[in-house]
C-alpha cells in the first residue's frame, strides 16, 4: 500500500496552486507501479463548479489504471513528460475531452513529479480556461515550481 508523508500538507499545496492560477480543477496523483496504476492524493476544483461534477471525477479518478492513455495524467506519467490536453482537439465524450468539457475548461497541464533519480512519482494537473499564451505560460511554470515540494512529500521526506 502507498504511503505518503503529509497527505494534508499535498491537499494543500494542490489548493493554493488551483487558487492562484484560476483553475477549473486541480489534481494530484501519486504512482504506484507495482499496480499499474494512479492513485488520486488530492483533487479540488473551483467553488462555481458543479458538486456532480467534482463528486464524479473525483470517484473516477480515485484509481486509475496506467492503459487509460486518453487521460493526460496517464499520458505525463507515462511518457516522463508534461502533457497538455487541449477539449477542442480531443472527443466530447471519453477521457480528458469528457473532463474538460463539464469543468468548462478548455485546457489541462499534467505534469510528472519526478524523484532525485529521475522515477516517477507521481502526477499534479491542472484544468483552465486561459485568455492568452500568456495565461498558458505562467500557468506552466508555476505548475512545474509545484511540483518539488510535491515530489518531497510523495517520497517521504
Amino acid at each position: 500500500m502507498l504511503s505518503f508523508h503529509d497527505e494534508a500538507e499535498i491537499a494543500a499545496l494542490v489548493a493554493r496552486l488551483s487558487v492562484r492560477l484560476g483553475a477549473r480543477a486541480a489534481g494530484c496523483w501519486a504512482l504506484d507501479a507495482g499496480a499499474c496504476r494512479l492513485v488520486q492524493v488530492a483533487f479540488v476544483s473551483a467553488p462555481s463548479l458543479d458538486r456532480e461534477v467534482h463528486r464524479a471525477f473525483q470517484e473516477a479518478t480515485r484509481s486509475v489504471p496506467l492503459d487509460r492513455a486518453d487521460l493526460g495524467i496517464v499520458a505525463a506519467a507515462s511518457g516522463r513528460r508534461p502533457a497538455v490536453s487541449r477539449a477542442a482537439e480531443l472527443p466530447p465524450d471519453a477521457g480528458s475531452g469528457y473532463w474538460l468539457r463539464a469543468f468548462g475548461a478548455e485546457l489541462s497541464m499534467a505534469i510528472p513529479i519526478l524523484a532525485p533519480g529521475g522515477d516517477v512519482l507521481g502526477v499534479v494537473s491542472i484544468a483552465i480556461s486561459p485568455g492568452s499564451g500568456e495565461a498558458e505560460a505562467l500557468a506552466l511554470e508555476r505548475l512545474l515550481a509545484a511540483c518539488g515540494p510535491m515530489a518531497s512529500l510523495l517520497a517521504g521526506g
